[in-house]
């Protein structure tokens, strides 16, 4: 009867390991369709934000979120670039970002950043017809928690002599 007994509680652990494994490989099927689907709607430029909020979260650390460009002259453009890391366990996805004002150009990359990954936001500031203390924001709209992330530019644009 003892053999039985052990025999039955091998049987039960075995099943058990199973289902386990069985649910660990669906979730891991589940999470890989949700990302093949964030990629192909983000590299097709169709990825809203309701979409984006459906998304796993995730974190991302910005190198800096302010930059000061210090002096400018008019009618002349600057750039910069803040670099990101994702912190979190799933690929960031930026869905948008957004410059305060005409003047404030963001671009960034549409491919989603694996956890641990970089990327960056390139920042172009065209001080045409702003001479003074310009103070501009680009807002960052990603599957990041919090959202949405706000960088900060100034420049301080003196007249061309």
């Amino acid at each position: 009867m003892n053999e039985h007994i052990k025999t039955f509680c091998l049987v039960v652990i075995t099943i058990c390991v199973f289902v386990i494994a069985m649910i660990d490989i669906l979730h891991l099927l589940d999470a890989r369709k949700v990302n093949l689907a964030a990629n192909k709607a983000v590299e097709q430029g169709q990825l809203t934000a309701a979409e984006v909020e459906k998304l796993p979260r995730t974190t991302v650390r910005f190198d800096a979120t302010k930059h000061d460009f210090g002096e400018i002259v008019e009618g002349q453009k600057v750039r910069h670039s803040f670099t990101f890391t994702n912190t979190g366990q799933a690929p960031l996805v930026i869905q948008s970002a957004v410059g305060s004002c005409g003047c404030t150009v963001p671009t960034y990359s549409k491919e989603p950043i694996p956890p641990g990954g970089t990327g960056r936001i390139d920042v172009e500031f065209d001080s045409s017809g702003r001479v003074g203390k310009n103070s501009k924001t680009v807002t960052v709209s990603a599957n990041t928690d919090p959202n949405p992330t706000v960088l900060f530019i100034q420049a301080d644009v003196k007249p061309r002599s």
